[in-house]
Formats: C-alpha cells, sequence, structure tokens
C-alpha cells in the first residue's frame, strides 16, 4: 500500500507539472498574436516606417513642385545684368518679369499692355501711362516687347500703325536713345493649340516678322531674343513655364542675356 501511495504521488506530480507547462506555453502564445511587437526588431520597424514615410514625400514633392529644373548656365545664372542700368523695357506682362525678379531696374509695363494703351495704361504701380515714364530721362537704349496681346487684333495695319506712333514717341522723350524692339516670345504647344484670341505660334511668328519689318523702315535695332528659349520644335518648352507662357526665372534670365550680348 506505501509503495502505491508513492506512486500516485509522482503522477499526480508529473500531471501538475505538464499542466504548468502546458499554461505557460499558451501564455506566451496567447501574447505573441495580440502584441505585434513581439518578435520583432522596433529599430527595423522604426526604419521602415520613415522610408516609407520619406518616399511618399518625396513623390508629392515631385508632383507639386511649381518651380522646374534649371537649365540655365552657370553664365546665364553670374551675368551681370548692371549693363541694364542705363536702359529701359517698356511692354507686357513679360518685361514685367525683368522688373520682378531684378533683372533690370527700370521697368514701366502692365499685364495685357498694347501699343495703344501703352499711352494710356499706367504701369505697375505708376501714377502716369507707360509712355510718361520717359519724361526728363535720359536713357542709353530702349526696349520695346509688344504683340503678345495684339495677335487677336482684325487688322495688322492698326499694329503697325500704333507701333510706329509709339516709337515716334519714344524718340520725341528721349531723343538721344538707341529704339530696341525685341521679339515676341513663344509659347508652349499646349498654349498655342487653345488659340485663345488668335494667341497660337503661327500668328505670333507672323506678328515678329511684323515686328522685323517696322525695326529696318523705323531705324531701329531688332532682338530675336524667342530664339534663345524656343525648342526645336518651334515652341516654348514645357518645363521653362506653369502656363505655357509666362517663364520661370531661370528662362527669363536665359533671353535677357541674350538681349544684353545682342545690344
Amino acid at each position: 500500500m506505501k509503495e502505491n501511495k508513492g506512486g500516485n504521488s509522482r503522477l499526480f506530480a508529473l500531471v501538475m507539472i505538464v499542466i504548468v507547462i502546458a499554461v505557460v506555453v499558451f501564455i506566451f502564445l496567447f501574447n505573441s498574436k495580440s502584441d505585434p511587437t513581439v518578435g520583432v526588431n522596433p529599430d527595423i520597424e522604426s526604419e521602415s516606417a520613415v522610408s516609407v514615410s520619406e518616399t511618399a514625400f518625396e513623390t508629392t514633392t515631385e508632383v507639386t513642385q511649381s518651380e522646374p529644373p534649371s537649365s540655365a548656365s552657370q553664365e546665364d545664372l553670374d551675368f551681370d545684368f548692371s549693363v541694364f542700368d542705363n536702359s529701359v523695357f517698356l511692354g507686357n506682362s513679360r518685361v514685367l518679369a525683368l522688373g520682378n525678379y531684378d533683372i533690370a531696374k527700370n521697368v514701366y509695363a502692365k499685364v495685357g499692355l498694347t501699343v495703344s494703351t501703352v499711352f494710356t495704361d499706367k504701369a505697375e504701380g505708376s501714377s502716369v501711362p507707360v509712355i510718361e515714364e520717359l519724361n526728363g530721362k535720359n536713357y542709353e537704349r530702349v526696349f520695346l516687347m509688344f504683340g503678345d496681346n495684339e495677335c487677336g487684333w482684325g487688322s495688322m495695319d492698326t499694329f503697325i500703325n500704333q507701333y510706329v506712333k509709339l516709337i515716334g514717341k519714344v524718340r520725341e522723350k528721349c531723343p538721344g536713345a538707341k529704339v530696341y524692339l525685341l521679339s515676341c516670345l513663344p509659347i508652349s504647344k499646349e498654349c498655342s493649340d487653345k488659340n485663345v484670341y488668335q494667341y497660337n505660334s503661327d500668328n505670333i511668328e507672323k506678328i515678329n516678322g511684323i515686328i522685323k519689318t517696322i525695326a529696318e523702315e523705323q531705324d531701329c535695332s531688332y532682338i530675336d531674343c524667342a530664339s534663345s528659349v524656343k525648342g526645336s520644335d518651334g515652341y516654348l518648352p514645357d518645363n521653362y513655364s506653369k502656363d505655357g507662357t509666362h517663364l520661370y526665372k531661370e528662362f527669363d534670365l536665359i533671353w535677357a542675356r541674350y538681349v544684353a550680348e545682342n545690344m
């Protein structure tokens, strides 16, 4: 009987040990399933999360980037535009950019300005018509940039007559200045295809031809600055502008330098 009791005690103890081990294993397995960090290196998980976050940010930055990569040369970026200090620019929004970007300091321009409204409309931030800004000034050079807003005019005779009138007024107010007529800059293919107010590449080419003829007949200098920013297909490259018309600063530097080197 004593031996029997001893055997039962050993069996009971063995059963209890098995039960305890089973409970411990069950608890471990349960905690492993409920806690995702168990068995995972927290540093690796952290690095993985950072990588995903940065990749998403970089993708978003590229999609919403407002400024394209610059293709301007170092010479364009370092060019000394003080050569324009004794010159003045009159014209539309293309010229206005030169003042906004501090490329030239004497800029009298307005969005939508034409060879007709130059006699009545005031420059940005001014109290007198654009043409009156030349009163009492002694500039060596006067640069005129018009034609974009006149592409849709029904008669080019009006454009020619008004441009000739403008040149006469410039010489009257700045008799010692040399007058330069700048070509209209190109626009993107998308912008040209929209053909808003007949503003397209074909009409820009035609009006540039007219401007060149006016320059020859009026003894002015014509500068084809359009060629400096025109793509091989004849259009403004898409990454040069946000709206297909108005250039980013890097590319305004290119045609402005072209003007400086050809004046």
